[in-house]
């Protein structure tokens, strides 16, 4: 649709009272991306419109759009990244409300919001090098000192007194000065100051925060089309319409990696995507793929997708093939990077690809709002996203050199930090197809649970496992009584408390380990409620629901209650659009309801006469002594 007929068209829409059909129309067309930097800024400032006047609402023109309030501070003018930044969340399904500061009055917003009634999940600070570069009587060394103490500052407002998280962009430039391109990479040249500081800004970055490398985000548009100089000199903002619509995509993946985490799920097709060919006419040994340069780049894109998988990613396969002759290539083919063993799930068949998605999110209890689509097929992706509108779809180019550089432009899978129960995640999801395999054997559940020999080892929360607990607590939605996003200072903080209780759960059962599942965080109630441990967070992987760990979890609560001495645990479901598979969990569980106001309910156990649960999992201690 041109750009004229799409505005006019909203404009008009909203004007007869349909502004969600309004909204609903820019997400569609923001989410197949094509717009130019200067209708993305426009549609920026359509959707702040509307979610300023309540018509933006989570779920209006953006079904199941997860609500974010972002203050963006910049020591140059952030506006119209601001709308950029609406625009490209709104195209992601999520509903993102900018507070956009004022010009370099970084610190001054900060405390005003501080001081504010204003909620704040995310702080965004956009740093630019007027004050890096200009030289006075200070040395290269003390001006690199001096923004860092400047961030470091910000960062501690931003986590103490508002307790959000932090995406902090890096510097750059658009000019490198007067000494030339040689000289401007060493010592106090302009390029050698942007990487020095932002190296020092990475190693001082309090965990759990998100950099945005503006530098390689430049480099990869080009510094020409990605900066205006006419515009930094008229408004202060440095950024071209195209670069500001760049950079709003990667603020995007920034404030999705320190909430609700990155996407989950690559799902593949075969033919034409992961080699050239259709398998099912040229047999597994004829489809092109390594010695040609068509078959080099199909084998560099499953280098690519393998690499993905290394790092956590969930592979999947969705192909309309014949099961055996789709399997045959990773059986037979010599230059597969890929093999079977990579992938969680493999639908291969003739049906509907959205109804084979729903398949595998189902096979892997995972939401479709965690899964990307991969498909050359145009008529296949048109298909998954009108069906499925949850699923992002990448565009996919007509060239397989292109496959790589197109899946990574989405910026679906950029992530705070790796851990090692990310990279264990493919073969945890492959031992749960064998566990789903046996269950169909066994007559009866208990017969099930009880054959898998499951072992649970509670602990205390340690070093070792904060990041693992920072990262559950950050993008665990269905099983969370209360779904609060806790920074890893938020949970020492807690913890530090007398009292406080701090546990968590590893599974394994006679098919292999599914790492740390489960976490509870407890502290101690207010002053009049002596002898009460409130629980303030509860959560568990989604893998292990339905094994009784949420009884074997509190049994161990309570006998760790019971030795702290309190007489009553209390705790409270918080509804949210995900995690409904909870809201009578307290109920299940034995707890009486105390208080229910607009969904939220508040639960109390009497500690006194609080019997064991029945579970099938056997603690670690008795297995091992």
């Amino acid at each position: 649709m041109p750009s004229v007929d799409l505005f006019k068209r909203c404009t008009r829409l909203r004007k007869q009272g349909e502004a969600e059909a309004a909204l609903g129309l820019l997400r569609d067309t923001l989410r197949r991306g094509g717009l130019t930097g200067e209708q993305v800024g426009k549609a920026g400032r359509f959707i702040q419109r509307e979610l300023a006047e309540g018509s933006g609402e989570p779920g209006a023109g953006n079904p199941g759009a997860e609500a974010h309030r972002v203050l963006m501070l910049g020591q140059c003018t952030t506006t119209w990244v601001a709308q950029a930044l609406t625009a490209q969340a709104w195209g992601r399904g999520m509903a993102v409300s900018v507070i956009d500061g004022g010009y370099d009055n970084v610190i001054q917003e900060l405390m005003a919001a501080a001081n504010g009634d204003t909620e704040i999940d995310t702080v965004v600070f956009l740093p630019w090098c007027q004050r890096l570069l200009s030289r006075g009587d200070r040395s290269a060394a003390q001006r690199v000192q001096d923004e860092l103490s400047f961030w470091k500052r910000a960062w501690g407002v931003a986590r103490e007194q508002l307790k959000a998280r932090i995406v902090q962009v890096g510097y750059d430039t658009d000019e490198v000065g007067p000494t030339g391109i040689h000289l401007s990479g060493a010592g106090d040249g302009a390029t050698g100051m942007v990487r020095e500081v932002n190296q020092v800004l990475r190693d001082e970055l309090p965990g759990g925060a998100y950099f945005v490398d503006l530098d390689q985000v430049a480099g990869r548009m080009g510094r020409d089309g990605f900066y205006d100089p006419r515009r930094y000199h008229w408004t202060k903002q440095p950024f071209s319409e195209d670069g500001a619509a760049l950079l709003g995509s990667h603020l995007v993946a920034g404030v999705r990696a320190v909430t609700t985490g990155p996407k989950k799920v690559l799902v593949l097709d075969l033919d034409n995507t992961l080699w050239g060919g259709v398998v099912g006419e040229t047999g597994a040994l004829g489809i092109t793929l390594g010695e040609s340069p068509d078959g080099e780049a199909f084998r560099a894109f499953q280098q690519y997708a393998k690499g993905l998988a290394e790092r956590g990613v969930v592979l999947a396969v969705c192909s309309k093939n014949n099961p055996e002759d789709a399997r045959e290539p990773f059986e037979k083919h010599p230059d597969m990077a890929l093999s079977l063993d990579d992938f969680a799930a493999f639908e291969a068949g003739w049906g509907p690809k959205p109804d084979a998605i729903k398949r595998i999110a189902e096979a892997l209890n995972l939401g479709l709002d965690s899964f990307v689509f991969f498909d050359d097929n145009p008529a296949e992706r048109e298909h998954v996203r009108q069906a499925l509108p949850e699923v992002e779809v990448v565009n996919v180019p007509e060239d397989a050199s292109g496959y790589a550089r197109a899946l990574e432009a989405g910026l679906w899978f950029e992530a705070v930090q790796v851990t090692g129960a990310d990279r264990q995640r493919v073969a945890q999801y492959a031992t749960e197809h064998r566990r789903r395999d046996a269950e169909q054997s066994f007559g009866s559940i208990d017969e099930y649970l009880n054959s898998l020999e499951m072992v649970g080892d509670v602990r205390e929360i340690d070093d070792a496992d904060m990041s693992r607990v920072v990262q559950l607590l950050g993008k665990t939605n269905q099983f969370n009584l209360t779904t609060r996003r806790h920074t890893e200072d938020d949970v020492r903080s807690m913890l530090a408390q007398d009292g406080a209780v701090g546990l968590t759960l590893r599974l394994s059962d006679k098919f292999g380990d599914h790492g740390l599942v489960s976490v509870v965080l407890g502290e101690p109630g207010v002053p009049d409620e002596q002898g009460v441990l409130r629980i303030d967070t509860w959560l568990m992987s989604c893998r292990v629901i339905g094994r009784t760990a949420e009884q074997f979890m509190l049994d161990a609560l309570v006998t760790r209650a019971k030795h702290l001495r309190y007489k009553r645990v209390t705790g409270e479901y918080i509804p949210t659009r995900k995690n409904q598979l909870v809201a009578d969990l307290y109920d299940r569980l034995g707890f009486e309801r105390e208080s229910e106001d607009d969904g939220r309910v508040v639960y109390g156990l009497d500690l006194d006469n609080t019997a064991m649960t029945t579970t099938s999992i056997t603690p670690a201690e008795a297995v091992h002594g």
